[in-house]
């Protein structure tokens, strides 16, 4: 077999086995309005999602912007801290959606119990000392500040969700696909993420495809080209 043959082999063999390169963080580069900035991002796995945020140590707060894009002002979005477990139910959520009698944003705090469907009004557990929302170009952000307890930096359960409006009010979201998906930790400090397990087996089945795509079409192509090369 000459050079130009294990040449070609070499290089598809190289390509079916590189692994499939994770995505690149796209929140590190936007830009928010009004000179806002936050040290750290990161992108959320579903729901066209992203979060920002500061975290000082030295008192346990942390500065949030929770962004959904291709929003539309029949839906609201939420952004939220589960004390025990990696779901919505028990959840402390920040909620907004757009008003449809005044066109404006509105932001207030929620506790969700296994039985709240329209997202009740409520103090939660820890304090927020602002929380506001825009909607600009297609997007909906939340902007926090949240007063947490002393440890939370070394990691907590977060959940976000995106659901309809109906009657000008929250109502429930869809409790399939991407909502379910929609969970995972998150540390304050050093920006270590997980997504939750049913994220994660999407994630392997997608790498599984590229794989048995890179092997059954790189490889044969090679074998194809090494053969064309030898008859030369």
């Amino acid at each position: 077999m000459n050079t130009h043959v294990w040449t070609a082999l070499l290089c598809c063999a190289f390509l079916a086995a590189l692994p499939v390169p994770a995505l690149s963080q796209t929140c590190s580069s936007y830009s928010f309005s009004g000179n806002a900035r936050f040290a750290s991002c990161v992108d959320l796995p579903v729901l066209d999602s992203y979060l920002h945020w500061n975290y000082d140590r030295t008192t346990s707060t942390a500065s949030i912007a929770f962004r959904h894009s291709g929003a539309s002002a029949s839906e609201w979005i939420s952004w939220a801290i589960n004390p025990s477990k990696q779901q919505m139910s028990g959840s402390q959520a920040l909620v907004a959606y757009q008003n449809p009698s005044t066109g404006s944003m509105y932001a207030y705090t929620s506790q969700i119990t296994s039985t709240d469907t329209t997202l009740p009004e409520g103090k939660l557990s820890f304090g927020v000392p602002s929380l506001n929302a825009t909607f600009e170009n297609g997007e909906m952000t939340i902007f926090a500040t949240l007063q947490l307890a002393a440890g939370s930096e070394n990691g907590i359960n977060q959940v976000w969700q995106v659901g309809p409006m109906s009657g000008g009010s929250p109502s429930i979201h869809p409790l399939g696909g991407d909502n379910e998906r929609s969970t995972g930790t998150l540390n304050f400090v050093s920006g270590m993420t997980t997504v939750s397990s049913k994220s994660k087996q999407r994630n392997k089945n997608v790498h599984g495809v590229l794989n048995a795509i890179s092997w059954g079409t790189l490889m044969p192509l090679g074998a194809i080209i090494a053969r064309k090369l030898e008859l030369r």
